[in-house]
C-alpha cells in the first residue's frame, strides 16, 4: 500500500445545530442517541429522554426513556434541508441505540440484551411514527451496527461479546445450550426478524464496520484477518487491508475508493483509500467555506456521510 503525503480534503455541509432544534421544539435534557442516513437519503435522529434512574447490571436494558424521531428532508446537491418533522414516540421501556425507516414504520434496536431464565430481551422493536408498537423480537445481543435495504431485510453486525456470548447467551439453561445469535458476526433477517441469510465462509470474531454500496451489496470489514468483503450473497470480492480497528467506511459509486474512519488509536482521524491500481491511502480534512471541521461522530452509508462536529453541529457530505 502507497500512503502519499497528500491530504485529501472533503467538503461538507451544515444541516442543523441541535441545540437550535432542541430549543425551537421545546425539546429539554435529550440527548442524541443515534443518527442516520437512509437509503432515501433523509436523515433520521433519535433522541433520548431519561424516565427512570439507570437500573443495574444487565437490567439497565430495560430502563425506560421517551423517545422521539427526527426526519429531516435534505437536497444533498443544494445542501439544505427542506423539512424537518418530529415523531414523538413516547415512553418505552427498552435502551436502543439504532434508529432505522422500515417503510413507513420505525425500527427501535438495542444493541445489548439478554439471555433470561424466562427467555431472551426483545431487543428489535418495530413502531408506528406515532409510537403504537407494532411487534417486538429478539435479534441477539452485542450488535455492532445495522443496515435496512429497500426491501425492508435487516442486516446486523456483531462485535465480540455477541460473537462469543455475554448476558447468559452462551450458558446452559435447564440442561440446553443457548448459543449467542451473533455467533456467525453477521446474519440478515426479514422484516419480521426471521433469519434468511448469515455469514458462513468467514471466521468474524468482530465484525468492525458495515456499508453498502448503490446496488445494495453489503460491504463488511472484520477482525481477525481485517478483510473488506464485498457480497451480494452469492459471490464475494474479498480485498485484504494493511489496518486494523476502524469502526465506519463510506463506498464510493466506483467501488474501489473509500472513506475510512481511522483505526486503533486513531478514532477521531479519517482517511481516503484509493483501490484501482495500487491502493493508496490519504490522510483526510473536512471543511465547510472558511474553516476545517472538527468532528466527533460518523454514521457512514453508501457515498453518504453524516458527521457530528464538536460546535454540535451535524454535517453532512457525499463521497464522490
Amino acid at each position: 500500500m502507497n500512503v502519499t503525503g497528500e491530504t485529501k480534503e472533503i467538503p461538507l455541509f451544515s444541516i442543523i445545530q441541535l441545540e437550535e432544534l432542541y430549543k425551537e421544539n421545546h425539546l429539554e435534557d435529550v440527548s442524541l442517541t443515534d443518527f442516520y442516513v437512509d437509503r432515501n437519503q433523509k436523515v433520521y435522529l433519535l433522541l433520548e429522554k431519561p424516565l427512570e434512574q439507570e437500573r443495574k447490571d444487565i437490567d439497565w436494558f430495560l430502563t425506560a426513556s421517551d423517545y422521539t424521531v427526527v426526519e429531516l428532508k435534505v437536497d444533498w446537491t443544494e445542501k439544505r434541508v427542506l423539512e424537518t418533522t418530529l415523531f414523538p414516540l413516547g415512553a418505552l421501556a427498552f435502551q436502543f441505540h439504532y434508529l432505522r425507516p422500515v417503510g413507513d414504520d420505525f425500527l427501535l434496536l438495542g444493541a445489548r440484551c439478554a439471555y433470561r431464565k424466562k427467555g431472551p430481551d426483545k431487543n428489535a422493536w418495530l413502531v408506528r411514527r406515532d409510537g403504537t408498537v407494532l411487534s417486538r423480537f429478539c435479534l441477539g445481543d452485542g450488535i455492532e451496527d445495522c443496515i435496512v435495504r429497500s426491501d425492508s431485510t435487516i442486516i446486523t453486525s456483531y462485535f465480540d461479546e455477541g460473537v462469543f456470548g455475554n448476558n447468559g447467551w452462551g450458558c446452559t439453561y435447564h440442561g440446553e445450550y443457548v448459543p449467542p445469535v451473533g455467533e456467525c458476526g453477521l446474519i440478515v433477517w426479514t422484516a419480521e426478524g426471521v433469519p434468511i441469510w448469515q455469514n458462513e465462509r468467514y471466521t468474524i470474531d468482530d465484525c468492525y464496520a458495515i456499508s453498502m454500496d448503490e446496488q445494495e451489496r453489503l460491504w463488511f470489514y472484520y477482525y481477525r484477518e481485517f478483510q473488506l468483503v464485498r457480497t451480494d450473497f452469492k459471490e464475494d470480492l474479498v480485498l485484504s487491508l494493511p489496518f486494523g480497528g476502524s469502526r465506519a467506511f463510506a463506498v464510493a459509486p466506483s467501488g474501489k475508493e473509500f472513506l475510512f474512519q481511522g483505526g486503533y488509536g486513531k478514532r477521531e482521524q479519517y482517511f481516503f483509500l484509493n483501490c484501482q491500481d495500487e491502493t493508496q491511502k490519504q490522510k483526510v480534512t473536512f471543511t465547510v467555506p472558511g474553516k476545517e471541521v472538527a468532528v466527533e461522530r460518523c454514521s457512514l452509508l453508501c457515498r453518504q456521510m453524516l458527521f457530528l462536529g464538536a460546535d454540535g453541529v451535524l454535517y453532512g457530505g457525499v463521497l464522490d
